[in-house]
């Protein structure tokens, strides 16, 4: 059962308006990001657009992001218009049809700190994490398949050169079957069959009647990788991940309970087990 946590706007959304917010429940929309198969299925003037902000090269690097009306606690409502992502080979930017045509966020590729990438159940959010304001989009997750081709190119367009692994053993010791699957997958590889050192643990859940929160964390030659079972959900369907590229890491250390680096200017706090900050703290020492 998921718990109610406050899921704020973000800028480019819209107030929502019974008028306007209403078409949302009787019209036939798809509910999720999907790629275009053809030029003349992007809306506007959003490929052009994002084309010459973004350095577009295909339309696999493009997802058009159906209209949608969100609650975001409170009783509170917003709609988020027909949008389209694009993951460039220079930036990554967000096209919104309101309340005016045109692109609304851009990221140069040099200036991207992490990726979040959020997944409960159907519930999906993705963000690109900038010293100053991020890109966040919410999404279905059916279009996850459709995405994670172009996440991990984006990935290794950020990652720069590969770093040496420091002396540790490679290889996990017994996992439940979901993290053997996850620490064998390019999520944490970025490459299949790519070396990566690995650390799995659990924490206890936030009140007793629920499950332990699994976690891991990883070092690839390019990436910390963090994953986690969702915080924001008492199920545990999901998965919380954020993949740091390592030639942007600056400095580490352990704040509280939390893991800090700071990459590209930007902190980010992951809140790990302390087995995986002692892990984290030793491989990039």
């Amino acid at each position: 059962m998921a718990r109610h946590y406050w899921d704020p706007a973000e800028q480019w959304e819209l107030r929502f308006t019974e008028a306007e917010g209403g078409s949302y429940f009787t019209n036939e929309r798809a509910s999720h990001p999907y790629v275009p198969r053809r030029a003349e299925d992007v809306p506007g003037t959003a490929l052009g657009d994002l084309t010459g902000a973004c350095a577009v090269r295909s339309l696999s690097q493009v997802f058009i992001v159906p209209f949608a009306v969100r609650s975001v606690g409170g009783g509170r409502k917003v709609i988020s218009p027909n949008s389209v992502l694009a993951l460039g080979d220079r930036a990554v930017g967000l096209w919104t049809e309101k309340p005016s045509p045109g692109v609304r966020l851009l990221i140069p590729l040099d200036r991207v700190a992490a990726i979040e990438d959020v997944t409960i159940l159907l519930y999906g959010r993705l963000s690109f994490v900038p010293f100053g304001d991020r890109l966040t989009i919410r999404y279905n997750t059916v279009a996850r398949a459709e995405m994670k081709p172009a996440l991990l190119e984006l990935r290794r367009r950020l990652a720069g050169p590969p770093l040496e692994l420091p002396d540790a053993v490679l290889e996990p010791g017994d996992l439940p079957f979901k993290w053997k699957v996850l620490a064998h997958d390019p999520v944490v590889r970025l490459d299949e069959g790519a070396p990566a050192l690995v650390r799995f643990a659990e924490v206890p859940g936030p009140t007793r009647r629920e499950k332990a929160i699994g976690q891991m964390v990883a070092l690839n030659p390019y990436e910390l990788v963090y994953l986690s079972e969702p915080l924001e959900a008492a199920d545990r369907y999901g998965v919380d991940c954020s993949t740091v590229p390592r030639s942007r890491m600056t400095s580490v250390r352990v704040h509280e309970s939390d893991f800090e680096v700071v990459s590209n200017g930007a902190c980010l706090r992951l809140p790990m087990a302390p087995a995986l900050r002692d892990a984290a703290m030793s491989w990039l020492r």
